[in-house]
């Protein structure tokens, strides 16, 4: 069994199987789920490990009575387990009293029998027995559930649509176990892709009955959520894909479900909790946020079992918990028995919009979903190897299910970021990508993320501005909540020189990732456009306070050169280097720093060296031509940017904007760029 504590620490634990099928245990502030398997205290979800966990639910089953180390051993180690049993057993009993505040002098819960074993001396109390049986149409095994009191209202006796609690069948573990057992090993990948669907189905109709039956938040705006990484417990390097996806597809699918009054946190911003401690109030401050959904997965022998749980963040409250092993045979059509369930609860207007969302994210084929979730992880790192290995992931999920939209989107933004970044000349990678996300768009009209991947191309390669925001505007249409559409929207509107349209639009990514360094990166360069470089200083500091990542030091040694702070500047082009930042884009800030502090000579040793190609990587002329115009070489530097503007170099989309041009204008050659770029 899975939990996570309410810090936002994700732990292992165990159920234990009890012949008399005890559910729930509560002693003094304690409460004890062995379905779910979970520790509360005053409510709060505890830390707990496996071991300990399966001890204590033992000890709990036989309260007031001797368990011997021998039948715990019989119980809960493998049968030839001798040589560290004891160990392990005094470590879990040890672990126990830490986490219940007992002692084994003065022992208030577990205590202590030399030679023979331990004893539970605590009044017990049970709660709940087996699961109860909710029939309906088809079965949705759900090992467990828990709701605050508050949570969801009752729906007995009245008109109003069916609570989300009899949106899935509760089965007795028994009947769980023995379906699960017949099904192969393979179906654990299909498993961890359908429940993006279960789960998000079971979080948007506890939000939205609360909706329908009145309950309002006490502030103004959208209900803003974040979904923490979910946590692979099971520890199995080979599935560290299909987990992060899980995450990943939640927070996608979350996002686009009702934009205009759910905001979802981007997934840059909350990728920063995994593993971590920190209280669920502090991430709640930290984010923004209104409530934390965070969560679990374990895949055991073609099982999948899922903890996931809505916590709002004001007062601490759990909403909800739940503890569930999915049965399916058809992915899409488990989703659309999931969305018929949800239609209980939602208007119906809005059902077919959900579901047609939820068919166009998904694949019945498990392999390629994985191809498809190990092309998005590659994606990320944006080398060129492993950009060009994602698009040999995205090709093998489509060849397994050619009808797979966000596969061709994942193949598209793959082209655009080798495009550029000049890893693939321009022409090559743009065109490959278009079309990709062309074909994402024929067979999912409505994709976000495809008119988002056109509108880069639009933006970057084909020049075309009005179709560029044309399509921005179209992707955020369909999908408020596209993080990443209204990051690339305020850079064309900035690129365009409308800079309180900008503005605008990065406080909207700001938002909805507050914690990412590339959205006050792009704030910095805003300002620089303003001409306050103090300004743009301070955010650029911030940026690199929050992500540490190579762009934001060489953005700051920019502003650093604006305001004569050379050797500052220098400083930061050598930590970006050490980061790893691109070798020409090093060089470009580092050369054009030179050259306005007065030292031409070494400008000109790093215009040569990039001129002879002696640097790894691409080479872009728009590079060498910033370097020229700082040394005041004009001629070079025009002769330089219409080499960018011939073999189509990305950056060159920012002359117009950008101060670094400023010596350049009142030429003619470069007027005459700006005229065939339409600027």
């Amino acid at each position: 069994m899975l939990d996570f504590d309410a810090s936002g620490v994700f732990s292992l634990v165990s159920s234990v199987e009890s012949e008399s099928k005890i559910r729930r245990f509560r002693f003094g502030v304690f409460q004890v789920d062995t379905f779910s398997g979970e520790l509360y205290k005053h409510g709060t979800r505890m830390k707990l490990q496996e071991q300990p966990f399966q001890v204590l639910a033992v000890l709990l089953e036989h309260s007031g009575e001797v368990v011997s180390r021998e039948e715990l051993r019989k119980r809960l180690w493998d049968h030839d387990t001798y040589v560290d049993f004891d160990h392990s057993l005094n470590i879990s009993i040890n672990k126990l009293r830490d986490v219940l505040g007992d002692s084994a002098a003065t022992p208030r819960f577990i205590e202590t029998l030399p030679r023979r074993g331990y004893r539970f001396i605590a009044p017990v109390s049970v709660e709940s027995h087996g699961p109860p049986t909710v029939p309906l149409a088809a079965p949705l095994p759900v090992v467990s559930r828990t709701d605050s009191p508050d949570s969801i209202p009752s729906a007995a006796g009245s008109d109003l649509p069916v609570a989300p609690e009899v949106l899935a069948r509760k089965v007795n573990q028994e009947e769980a176990e023995a379906a699960l057992e017949k099904r192969p090993r393979s179906d654990a990948r299909n498993l961890v892709a359908v429940s993006t669907a279960i789960v998000l189905a079971l979080i948007l109709g506890a939000w939205l009955w609360r909706e329908y039956t009145g309950w309002r938040r006490s502030t103004t705006g959208r209900v803003m959520l974040a979904v923490l990484p979910f946590e692979n417990v099971t520890r199995n390097q080979d599935e560290e894909y299909l987990v992060a996806g899980l995450h990943d597809e939640m927070i996608a699918q979350l996002g686009q479900l009702n934009p205009t009054r759910l905001g979802v946190i981007a997934r840059t911003s909350v990728a920063q909790y995994a593993n971590q401690s920190k209280p669920l109030d502090q991430i709640g401050r930290e984010l923004h946020v209104d409530y934390i959904l965070e969560g679990t997965v374990r895949s055991i022998e073609g099982r999948v079992r899922i903890t996931a749980g809505l916590i709002r963040v004001s007062d601490q409250t759990q909403m909800w918990v739940e503890t569930y092993e999915p049965q399916m045979h058809d992915i899409l059509a488990l989703q659309e028995d999931v969305a018929r369930r949800v239609a209980a609860a939602l208007s119906m207007e809005f059902l077919p919009e959900n579901k047609e969302k939820l068919r166009q994210h998904t694949t019945p084929n498990a392999d390629a979903y994985e191809a498809y979730l190990k092309g998005r992880v590659l994606w990320m790192q944006e080398t060129r190897q492993s950009l060009q290995d994602s698009i040999a992931q995205f090709q093998k999920a489509i060849a397994l299910d050619p009808g797979y939209a966000p596969a061709y989107v994942g193949l598209a933004d793959a082209y655009n970021v080798l495009g550029g970044y000049g890893f693939v000349p321009p022409q090559e990678a743009f065109s490959k990508g278009k079309l990709a996300a062309a074909k994402a768009l024929e067979l999912a009209p409505n994709l976000s993320d495809a008119y988002s991947s056109m509108a880069f191309a639009a933006f970057y390669y084909d020049w075309n501005w009005t179709e560029s925001e044309r399509l921005f505007r179209q992707a955020l249409a369909l999908n408020p909540n596209n993080q990443e559409a209204h990051e690339f929207y305020s850079s064309f509107l900035h690129a365009m020189g409308r800079l309180d349209d900008a503005e605008a639009e990065n406080a909207i990514a700001q938002k909805l990732d507050p914690l990412s360094g590339w959205t006050h990166d792009d704030l910095g360069w805003m300002l620089l456009s303003r001409r306050r470089p103090d300004a743009a200083v301070a955010e650029f500091q911030t940026a690199i306070g929050l992500t540490k990542f190579p762009a934001a030091h060489l953005s700051l040694a920019v502003a650093y050169t604006r305001i004569g702070r050379y050797q500052d500047a220098l400083e930061e082009t050598r930590k970006a280097e050490e980061l790893g930042g691109e070798a020409t884009r090093v060089l470009e800030i580092r050369g054009s720093a030179l050259a306005l502090s007065g030292d031409t000579g070494g400008a000109q040793v790093i215009v040569d060296q990039l001129r002879s190609g002696a640097v790894a990587g691409p080479i872009s002329p728009y590079s060498v031509a910033l370097i020229y115009t700082a040394m005041g070489n004009n001629s070079e530097a025009l002769d330089w940017l219409e080499k960018a503007h011939a073999q189509r170099d990305s950056w060159i989309v920012w002359i117009k904007v950008l101060v670094e041009w400023d010596r350049l204008r009142s030429e003619p050659r470069f007027t005459s760029l700006l005229r065939s770029m339409n600027l």
